[in-house]
C-alpha cells in the first residue's frame, strides 16, 4: 500500500462544504503518479490557503478512473460547472475519516514528522507521494488523537455538522432572506475578501467508527439549516437559495426538501 497526499485548493473547489456532505465518494484529478496509484492507497486531504492542514483520509478504489460529468462538476466547484476536463486523469476515492483540520504547525511537532517531505516539495502540484513511515506515522497520529469534526463555514463562528440528513417538507423559495450585519458571503459569488474570512471546514462514514468517534450524525450541537434542492439534489445552506436558483437553475423556480 502508498500513502499520498491530494491537495485541495479552497479558491477551486468548496473542500470545506464537500466535507459536510453525506456522499462519501469523489473523483479526485491525477497529474503525476498515474502508474503508481493504486486501489487500495491511502490519501491523505491536505487543505490548501490560509488555514492549511490535513483534514480528511480516503481509499483509492480506482485509478485510473473515467467519471462522469456529474461526478466531476459537484456543485462544489468555483464557480459550478468548472471541474477539470473529463479527458484529464482521474482517480476514484472514498472517504474513511473527516475531521476538523490538523494544522501545519501540529503536524511539524508530530514525533518523525520533523522533516515532513510534503513541506519540501513542489507545492504547485495535486498528487504528492509520502514515505511508507510517514504515512504509517500519521495514520496513527489520526486513529490515536481525538479530532473535532468538520465544521461549516459561518460569520463569526462554525456549528458542527450532522452527515445524516432526513428530508422532513417540501418547500418553495423564490427570494432570498435577509442576511444579518457581519455575515459572510458565502458560495461561487463571494468576494476574496469574505473567503478570506471564512474559517476552514470531507465526515467518517457510518460503516467505519474510527477510535477518534467522529461520526458527524452525533454531533451534540445540532443541525446546520440545509436544504436540498428537488431538481439536482444539491444541498444548500437557507441564506444561498436565490444564488443557487440564479446560477444553477437560470433564475427557474425549484422545489426545496427541508431538511434536519
Amino acid at each position: 500500500m502508498n500513502y499520498w497526499i491530494f491537495k485541495a485548493n479552497p479558491e477551486h473547489y468548496r473542500i470545506d462544504e464537500r466535507l459536510l456532505s453525506p456522499e462519501p465518494t469523489i473523483v479526485w484529478i491525477v497529474t503525476r503518479y498515474l502508474e503508481r496509484i493504486q486501489p487500495g492507497d491511502t490519501v491523505f486531504v491536505w487543505r490548501a490557503g490560509l488555514q492549511p492542514g490535513i483534514c480528511a483520509v480516503m481509499l483509492v478504489e480506482a485509478c485510473p478512473y473515467q467519471p462522469a460529468d456529474q461526478e466531476i462538476n459537484d456543485g462544489f466547484e468555483i464557480p459550478p460547472g468548472n471541474g477539470s476536463p473529463a479527458a484529464s486523469q482521474w482517480a476514484k476515492c472514498r472517504f474513511v475519516k473527516r475531521f476538523r483540520t490538523i494544522d501545519k504547525s501540529i503536524i511539524k511537532k508530530i514525533p518523525g514528522l520533523e522533516l515532513f517531505s510534503f513541506f519540501s516539495a513542489f507545492q504547485q502540484a495535486t498528487n504528492y507521494t509520502l514515505t511508507r513511515p510517514e504515512g504509517t506515522i500519521l495514520l496513527d497520529y489520526i486513529e490515536t488523537h481525538p479530532l473535532e469534526a468538520p465544521q461549516y463555514p459561518r460569520a463569526g463562528t462554525m456549528k458542527k455538522a450532522a452527515a445524516v440528513l432526513k428530508p422532513v417538507a417540501k418547500i418553495k423559495i423564490n427570494k432570498r432572506p435577509a442576511e444579518p450585519a457581519g455575515t459572510v458571503a458565502m458560495g461561487p459569488a463571494a468576494s476574496k475578501k469574505d473567503k478570506a474570512a471564512s474559517p476552514a471546514g470531507r465526515s467518517s462514514e457510518a460503516t467505519s467508527q474510527s477510535k477518534t468517534g467522529i461520526i458527524p450524525s452525533q454531533s451534540k450541537t445540532g443541525v446546520i439549516p440545509l436544504l436540498k434542492c428537488d431538481v439536482c439534489g444539491r444541498y444548500v445552506i437557507s441564506s444561498d437559495t436565490e444564488r443557487h436558483i440564479r446560477e444553477v437553475h437560470a433564475g427557474k423556480p425549484v422545489e426545496w426538501q427541508k431538511t434536519r
